[in-house]
């Protein structure tokens, strides 16, 4: 019998090993701000999601910038696709691992980061101590999809899934803010360190894969379901 995997992300891949079910947790509503607010060059224009470049890439012709980072392998991915060059990109997909590419390598420097207006200030705060004008810009907020965060809980009540991935923070407060926890038949794997963390708070044992993307997770779920 396949793995039947509920997958709360935005994005979602296909396979044919596995049984995909696929209920967005988050929806991303893009924030209006003013563009006077940009200035006209950046040392450093820093990505931390895919939905940030996506929604900032319009904006980019209005700004002239020397370096390009990115937080994440798919990050990068759609960077290429636009034709965004990226300068670095850290092993580690968080701010923390930005954080080290970064140390003792950028102060004084302008840096732009669009973000959400959820996101973390671990990055913003640690490269302004470091003596770095910081413009962090939030330009996406994330929304529960309260639909299908009750679709997913009908389908773990009726024993209509083995395994539920939570891929960000925000997924996760998703559900467990309307419901306490998930069924004990129902395997939580997590996203990253960070999604982990946040399960964690809420009392909810999960796993994790060894690379903070899906589909080394649908890996990783498959490799213990044969074991």
């Amino acid at each position: 019998m396949k793995p039947i995997i509920v997958v709360t992300s935005t994005r979602t891949v296909q396979r044919e090993d596995v049984e995909i079910r696929h209920y967005p947790f988050i929806d991303i509503v893009p924030i209006q701000f003013e563009q006077s607010c940009l200035k006209p060059h950046y040392d450093w224009l820093i990505f931390t999601s895919v939905n940030a470049i996506k929604i900032f890439e319009p904006y980019l012709p209005k700004i002239q910038v020397n370096h390009i980072a990115v937080i994440g392998s798919k990050t990068k991915k759609i960077a290429e696709k636009l034709n965004i060059p990226v300068d670095t990109m850290p092993e580690t997909f968080t701010q923390e691992g930005m954080l080290n590419n970064f140390k003792d390598k950028l102060y004084n420097q302008s840096v732009l980061i669009p973000c959400s207006k959820q996101a973390r200030d671990k990055l913003t705060t640690q490269l302004s101590e470091w003596s770095n004008q910081v413009q962090r810009l939030n330009i996406y907020e994330p929304v529960t999809n309260t639909d299908n965060v009750h679709k997913v809980h009908e389908l773990i009540t009726n024993n209509k899934v083995t395994h539920i991935t939570f891929s960000s923070s925000s997924a996760v407060s998703s559900y467990f803010e309307t419901y306490k926890e998930i069924g004990h038949g129902v395997e939580v794997y997590a996203i990253g360190e960070i999604t982990q963390q946040k399960l964690n708070t809420y009392h909810q044992t999960s796993k994790i894969a060894l690379e903070s993307t899906l589909e080394d997770m649908i890996n990783t779920i498959l490799k213990e379901v044969k074991l």
